[in-house]
């Protein structure tokens, strides 16, 4: 629909400032009515004398000069607000920081006592204000702080819902003044003063400057640092990113060879200094919206002859909005509309998946060769592997040659020789290991000579001496001995000559200690993967089935060894060695060959663990660039998305059940190939974790470098803007807010209360320039209103990110985008509220404007500080992450026309 039909809630901007005009004229009669209905209402009591019916007028005199008084005031200030105080000025109100808002409240105050004073001198001084025989008067005002000022707050209820960074609910909307006065009356008759008393009178001030000053002073907050203007920016900015670099990435004949450019940055900058003021206002600047959008055609569609009556014939009001689409002006700034929408929804399904992960662990082409080529290898000799060991169990049968009466055994002769050894019997092969692969029983016999005496004792005449005391021959004590016969004893004995016998059982057996003992890191698990002596009848050859079939020797060939070269040879010397029991002689490990399809074989069963893997997960459509525009949180979400699939089927990829039953597996090989299997799922999930969870900490280094005071505050404004891109998003013209009065700290009246009202707000936004231009310094001065800066960061192919060098799991590429800008002049009007005596139109608007001048005092004439433009900075960046494998990449391509395009700097950046 064209604009100028105004169908359907469209409205033609021409006609828009006619519809204010009468708005006003009819607001500004209705006010008049009301301030005569409310002089008339002061009036209706006839029961008090004349004395107070004088004071009672003069109070609501007053009281209505407060309100003039106060307009008149704020309607200066609203044109000339002080941002920039003068500290030696007399309403600066001290303190370290210098605070602005205070100091134009005192400003006020100034100005307000200034003109009630005025009033007063010339109404109530002197008798001049008479009412029936009695005057009233009232003393000037002797200082501007006794004014006092009360902020009156209210809600809004704006038409625009932003899904982020809301601007507040809560301002000042008005204000109340009040001024103690002290008034005398005076009876005219006699001269005397009949009363004289201290009051305070107040009012409301109807002008609502303290909103507009609050909205404009949020929204130059809103445009600085990293707010609510860097993540509008930065949300069209992605568009424009992801539209032209998906395209180029799919199409890199066809594509764009410029990802991010100034030009299209200024659309973009001067788009979301709209977005926001709709935002904040409910309503943008019309002119400015006109000037965007011939801009938009012009940039994106070539159409640079485009005047504003042809666009304005083409142009639509939605519901009093111009409607914007930063994904199809992305898509529209490539050339290739078509094929740009179409990309577009191609990388929403991008897949990453576990591929890289597969491929980089089946890569026979790296130095070392394959992590499964390794794995395999490194089992099958664990597996195919076992200890052997003679045991010997001897129950040994000894009997003695009879030798009744001869009970001392005296010597015994050597075995020697078995009398008698032959074999009796053989031992099974057991289930388990350690046990008895092969046993052999034996029986043997040897004699030897024993010797036994019997010792008794027999008694003889024998001769003894003794000695005694007695004294020598000179009488001395001495000893003496003599002779005598006694009986004496002594032990003899008798000896015979014995044959013992030993008769031994021996079972000896050729012993499985151990085999298979496997030792394999799982490393997602975080544990160990250690089994043994856990396969079926292992020393066996069998027939085997897996993708062929096979004959598997096992570990008959260390058993076979073992007994030819170890058991047979030594079997009777183990019978025969009286000395030998117990059940580890001669151990020996075997490493057997394996067999040679073994390892094809293990690496097919790898393959179709592979083949599961690709056919089964896949990433799933929530993980797209909309809602993860960081690649490092793309990636995070990516590792727990493919864990969580690839866990879901573990079982059934490692499918142990085909080869292992009753506790055992059923062959060497079907060990082999069991346990690779279970390494391979779980390398994969540790791989999947490790790889993307190491892209993630790459790419958020690379943030870090790139962005090192902002790099938080870029990522939220990705993830931000990417919200905002979803919504629908228009530059709203004039639309109606409801204000609701609440309490102090935001909480709202019930509606029943004496203080609830509600009212409308509709305000307009006046800017200029219309259109912050990087090209062309502002008329007949040389600053620029908005200078750009964009730094393709990982240049013409974007990071390869490959956290362990190998595998190559995504390219990334990032743009750091700085904004400078000006808004020359910035005006508020609160076209629904025209309180202001205009004395062409009855009323005029309040306003608030902000631009370059000194403020000078109504009151004093001096100078108390200066007015300023809004200016505004601040930095952001773009990423985009596309899949592995093309060395391309995607990032900003020398062309002839731009051969460095990594750094692209709009004309004023230095130039001021």
């Amino acid at each position: 629909m064209r604009l100028w039909k105004n169908e359907d809630a469209r409205v033609p901007l021409a006609l828009i400032g006619v519809l204010f005009v009468l708005i006003s004229a009819a607001t500004s009669l209705h006010l008049s009515q009301m301030d005569a209905r409310m002089a008339s209402s002061m009036t209706k009591n006839t029961d008090i004398n004349a004395a107070d019916t004088a004071l009672l007028y003069a109070r609501a005199d007053l009281a209505r000069i407060v309100n003039y008084a106060g307009m008149e005031a704020l309607k200066q200030m609203g044109e000339t607000p002080v941002i920039a105080l003068d500290p030696n000025s007399q309403y600066n109100p001290g303190g370290e920081t210098p605070d602005v808002v205070e100091f134009n409240r005192n400003w006020a105050k100034g100005m307000m006592t200034h003109t009630m004073n005025q009033y007063i001198e010339s109404n109530y001084m002197y008798d001049r204000y008479q009412y029936r025989g009695y005057a009233v008067n009232v003393e000037p005002i002797t200082s501007w702080n006794k004014t006092d000022i009360i902020p009156i707050y209210m809600a809004l209820d704006r038409d625009l819902d932003p899904p982020l960074l809301a601007p507040n609910e809560t301002y000042q909307t008005y204000w109340k003044a009040t001024v103690p006065l002290t008034i005398s009356i005076v009876d005219l008759a006699s001269c005397d003063t009949i009363d004289e008393q201290d009051i305070i009178v107040g009012n409301l001030i109807l002008a609502r400057y303290p909103l507009l000053e609050s909205l404009t002073s949020e929204y130059e907050t809103r445009l600085n640092g990293a707010d609510a203007v860097m993540t509008e920016t930065t949300a069209f900015a992605m568009g424009y990113t992801w539209t032209r670099g998906y395209l180029q990435y799919y199409k890199p004949k066809d594509g764009p060879e410029n990802i991010v450019s100034n030009e299209h940055l200024a659309l973009i900058v001067n788009g979301a200094l709209m977005l926001d003021q709709g935002f904040v206002f409910n309503s943008a600047d019309p002119a400015s919206i006109i000037e965007y959008g011939m801009q938009t055609k012009r940039t994106l569609e070539g159409k640079k002859e485009l005047d504003m009556a042809e666009f304005l014939s083409s142009a639509e009001l939605v519901n009093g909005s111009y409607q914007v689409d930063p994904n199809a002006d992305a898509a529209m700034s490539t050339g290739d509309f078509f094929n740009a929408t179409e990309v577009m929804d191609a990388a929403l399904h991008l897949d990453y998946n576990a591929t890289p992960i597969t491929d980089f662990l089946n890569n026979d082409s790296l130095p070392d060769g394959s992590a499964v080529r390794s794995l395999i290898q490194d089992i099958i000799p664990q597996v195919y592997s076992t200890t052997l060991a003679t045991g010997i169990d001897r129950q040994v049968t000894t009997v003695l040659g009879n030798h009744d009466g001869y009970e001392s055994n005296h010597r015994t002769g050597r075995w020697g020789e078995p009398d008698n050894m032959s074999q009796v019997g053989t031992v099974s092969r057991d289930a388990d290991v350690p046990g008895n692969l092969y046993g052999e029983i034996w029986e043997v016999s040897w004699t030897r000579e024993h010797v036994w005496r019997h010792y008794y004792i027999v008694d003889y005449p024998c001769k003894k001496t003794k000695e005694y005391d007695c004294t020598d021959s000179e009488g001395n004590p001495d000893t003496c001995t003599e002779d005598y016969w006694d009986i004496c004893y002594r032990t003899e004995y008798n000896e015979m000559t014995t044959v013992d016998t030993r008769e031994d059982r021996v079972t000896i057996t050729l012993k499985a200690k151990e085999n298979s003992k496997t030792s394999i890191l799982l490393n997602y698990a975080g544990t160990t993967l250690s089994t043994g002596d856990d396969i079926n009848d292992a020393y066996t050859s069998k027939d085997v089935e897996y993708a062929a079939t096979h004959t598997d020797p096992g570990l008959e060939e260390a058993y076979d060894r073992y007994k030819s070269e170890t058991f047979d040879p030594n079997v009777v010397s183990n019978v025969k060695n009286m000395g030998l029991d117990s059940d580890n002689y001669d151990p020996g490990t075997f490493d057997v060959t394996s067999p040679g399809w073994l390892e094809a074989e293990a690496r097919s069963a790898v393959d179709e663990i592979t083949g599961q893997i690709r056919s089964d997960v896949h990433l799933s459509p929530d993980i797209n660039y909309m809602e993860y525009p960081n690649p490092a949180d793309a990636m995070e979400a990516t590792a727990i998305d493919l864990t969580k699939k690839i866990k879901a089927n573990q079982s059934r990829y490692v499918d142990k059940a085909r080869y292992y039953s009753g506790g055992k597996y059923s062959s060497c090989s079907a060990k082999t190939i069991s346990q690779v299997r279970e390494w391979y799922v779980d390398e994969v999930l540790y791989q999947v974790n490790e790889q993307y969870n190491g892209a993630v900490g790459n790419i958020n280094e690379q943030i870090d470098d790139n962005f090192p005071d902002s790099a938080d505050d870029v990522r939220e404004a990705n993830n931000n803007g990417a919200s905002l891109l979803k919504s629908a998003l228009c530059f709203p013209i004039g639309l109606t807010m409801r204000a609701e009065h609440v309490q102090d700290n935001g909480s709202k009246y019930d509606v029943d209360d004496i203080a609830y009202w509600e009212e409308n707000v509709t305000l307009m936004v006046d800017m200029e320039p219309d259109y912050l231009d990087p090209i062309e310094p502002y008329p007949g001065e040389s600053f620029y209103t908005l200078k750009l800066r964009n730094i393709n960061l990982l240049g013409l192919t974007g990071a390869y990110v490959l956290p362990s060098m190998n595998p190559w799991v995504c390219t990334v590429n990032s743009w750091m985008i700085e904004v400078e800008g000006e808004i020359v002049e910035f005006t508020v009007l609160d076209v629904d509220n025209e309180v202001h005596p205009n004395p062409m139109f009855g009323h005029e608007a309040q306003i608030y404007q902000r631009k370059d001048q000194m403020v000078r005092d109504t009151v004093t004439g001096n100078t108390i500080g200066s007015n300023l433009p809004i200016t505004f900075s601040f930095k952001t960046g773009t990423f985009i992450a596309v899949p592995s494998g093309k060395i391309t990449g995607i990032g900003d391509k020398p062309t002839a026309e731009s051969p460095n395009p990594f750094l692209e700097e709009s004309k004023g950046w230095y130039n001021e």
